[in-house]
C-alpha cells in the first residue's frame, strides 16, 4: 500500500529520534555507574523500555506532522469560474528583507489568502527563476495547491537569475488554455529584477494578450534603497548576505520593467506595493466584480485520504502507556 506524505519536509525531523536515544543512553550509562554498587540492574532495565517509548512517541508525532495518507479516493469537485494561474519570482533577491520576514515568504502568504477568497475557479502554481517549473497543475483541489506553494523557495527551480520572459513563454505553453480566451488570469509576484538574458517580456506578454489571458503584475521591494538578500545555512543555521566577489549583493523592485509589460496588453493591470502591506484577496476580488465567468463543471479529483490522527494517537497511546510502566516500577 503506497504512503504519500503532504507534508514531507517535516521528515527532516526525524534526525531527533536518534538523538533522544543517544541521550538515553548516554544517561543510562551515568546511572548505571552510580548506582553499580547498590545492585539496582531493575532500575535501569525499566528505563529502557522508557527510553524506548519516548523515542517511539517523537516518530511518531514527526509522522504525524507529515500529513500521511493513503487509501485513494475520488472526490468530485465543482468548477465554475475562471482559471488563476499564479507566477512566483523565487529567485534568491526575493529573499530579501525589505517585507517582513521577507518578500518571498510575504507573497507566499498574500497568495494563500487570495485562494481562500475564491470559490470554483482553478489555480495553478508556477515557480520562477533562471527557469520555470510547473508546481500545480489548474486544479480546483486548493489542498494541493497550498502544499505546493508552502513549499516553494529559492531550491524549487532548477537554474538561479530571473528570466520573467521564458517564465511567462513556460507558462501560457504548459498551462494555459487556447479554448478558454478571456477566462483566465497570470497574476505575476516579481521584484522585477531580469538577470538572465532570455526572452522579451514585453514580447511575451504580447502572446498571453493573443491568447486572451489577462496579466495582473505585482511588484514588491524597497524601490528605492533596497535591500541585502540574506543566506541562510540549512545545516549550521547561520546567516550570512549574499556577495558577489567581495562586495555585498543589494536588491531593489524594478517597477519600470512591470510597467513595460502591462502597458504592452490591452488588459494588463500593473500594482506597484513596494514593500508595503498589500491585500491580494481585496486586489483580485475588486478586479474579477465585472470578469466573465465559464459555465458551470465538475472535475474528478483523486486524493489520498490523511490517516496522521492514527500516528498521532499512537504516540498518545505510547506515552500513557510508558508513563504507567514507570508509576508501576
Amino acid at each position: 500500500m503506497p504512503i504519500y506524505f503532504y507534508n514531507p519536509n517535516v521528515l527532516l525531523w526525524l534526525w531527533l529520534v536518534p538523538a533522544a536515544a543517544g541521550l538515553f543512553i548516554y544517561a543510562a550509562v551515568k546511572r548505571k555507574q552510580a548506582i553499580r554498587a547498590f545492585g539496582a540492574g531493575a532500575l535501569f532495565i525499566s528505563r529502557k523500555r522508557e527510553a524506548a517509548g519516548s523515542c517511539l512517541a517523537i516518530a511518531l508525532v514527526v509522522f504525524a506532522l507529515a500529513q500521511p495518507a493513503w487509501n485513494l479516493q475520488e472526490q468530485e469537485l465543482q468548477e465554475s469560474g475562471r482559471d488563476v494561474v499564479f507566477l512566483l519570482d523565487v529567485s534568491r533577491s526575493m529573499l530579501a528583507e525589505d517585507m517582513h520576514p521577507n518578500r518571498l515568504e510575504n507573497a507566499k502568504t498574500a497568495i494563500l489568502d487570495c485562494v481562500e477568497g475564491l470559490s470554483g475557479d482553478r489555480v495553478g502554481l508556477v515557480l520562477f527563476a533562471g527557469s520555470a517549473e510547473i508546481r500545480c497543475p489548474l486544479t480546483v483541489d486548493y489542498d494541493y495547491f497550498r502544499m505546493a506553494l508552502r513549499q516553494a523557495s529559492p531550491n524549487s527551480v532548477s537554474a538561479g537569475g530571473t528570466m520573467i520572459g521564458h517564465a511567462v513563454e513556460r507558462t501560457l505553453e504548459k498551462l494555459l488554455d487556447p479554448e478558454k480566451a478571456g477566462m483566465q488570469d497570470l497574476i505575476l509576484i516579481t521584484d522585477g529584477e531580469d538577470l538572465v538574458d532570455g526572452p522579451d517580456e514585453v514580447e511575451a506578454v504580447k502572446k498571453l494578450e493573443e491568447a486572451g489571458v489577462r496579466l495582473i503584475a505585482i511588484g514588491i521591494g524597497d524601490r528605492s534603497r533596497g535591500s541585502r538578500i540574506a543566506l541562510e545555512d540549512e545545516e549550521s543555521g547561520t546567516r550570512s548576505y549574499m556577495k558577489h566577489g567581495k562586495t555585498e549583493v543589494w536588491t531593489k523592485l524594478h517597477s519600470e520593467t512591470l510597467r513595460q509589460m502591462t502597458a504592452a496588453v490591452a488588459d494588463g493591470i500593473y500594482f506597484d506595493v513596494a514593500n508595503g502591506p498589500f491585500d491580494l484577496a481585496r486586489i483580485y476580488r475588486q478586479i474579477m466584480e465585472h470578469a466573465q465567468l465559464s459555465s458551470t463543471d465538475s472535475q474528478v479529483m483523486e486524493r489520498y485520504e490523511e490517516q496522521f490522527h492514527l500516528f498521532l494517537g499512537s504516540a498518545v497511546i505510547v506515552l500513557l502507556a510508558s508513563n504507567r510502566w514507570r508509576k508501576k516500577r
